[in-house]
């Protein structure tokens, strides 16, 4: 009997595919010249936006939305006894807001809103005993509000009214206004301070930079949504 051998299957290894070294070799080199180039253009950037805030504008972010306060005051003294507004409410000038009861028995004092505007602050209260000319709220026209800047010293003398100024301010995103500079204050904000920063008179003085208060206008804000009191950045062109 003879018997048949059964050859055996040889198992053939299975190929693999060699990493292609060279295409990474070359990407990685190109990222990095790549992150080079955006950082110089960032750089770039950065110097011509400083180039061009240092020679052709004078900037700060030391400004506010301002406005014009005004009080409200009794012409009298005596009991509050009318005395009925809110913040927010709309006045007209003249409109009565309230009524004073003098002490002696006299006439009843009508208490009027000095100018159109808006009522923002509100201290008296009826049955409060107040005195001629006591403040008991506050009003301002909304929709005539300027911005009010400080600008060093050492760069007021570049400034001048009618100067063209850009203004963003932090409530309102990046919404840009364009204004004109209308008002430029001649003495320093630290002369109108109560308390002096600092008195020249005695040998510890030290020396620090005054600021100008420079007033800007932005025409209406009416539907602006601007506040009394928000804080702004300000770009004055000065050539």
């Amino acid at each position: 009997m003879t018997t048949e051998s059964i050859p055996t299957e040889t198992t053939q290894p299975v190929p693999t595919t060699a990493p292609r070294r060279g295409a990474r070799s070359t990407t990685r080199p190109l990222l990095l010249m790549l992150l080079a180039l955006i950082v110089l253009a960032l750089a770039a950037r950065f110097g011509y936006t400083y180039y061009l805030d240092s020679t052709l504008y004078v900037t700060t972010d030391d400004a506010l939305v301002d406005s014009n306060l005004v009080s409200v005051a009794p012409t009298g003294s005596g009991t509050l006894s009318i005395w009925r507004i809110r913040p927010g409410d709309k006045v007209r000038a003249g409109q009565v807001l309230g009524q004073v009861k003098p002490a002696t028995g006299s006439a009843y004092l009508n208490i009027t809103a000095p100018i159109d505007g808006t009522i923002l602050r509100v201290d008296g209260r009826e049955g409060q005993v107040v005195a001629q000319a006591q403040a008991l709220a506050f009003v301002a026209n909304l929709d005539a509000m300027h911005i009010t800047a400080y600008i060093d010293e050492d760069a007021i003398q570049k400034v001048r009214p009618g100067q063209l100024v850009e203004v963003t301010v932090d409530a309102s995103g990046g919404t840009l206004y364009r204004g004109t500079v209308s008002e430029v204050l001649p003495a320093t904000a630290s002369s109108f301070a109560l308390l002096p920063a600092s008195d020249r008179s005695t040998a510890n003085f030290t020396k620090v930079t005054q600021r100008i208060e420079v007033h800007i206008d932005i025409g209406s804000t009416s539907g602006s949504a601007l506040y009394p009191g928000e804080n702004a950045y300000v770009r004055i062109r000065t050539t």
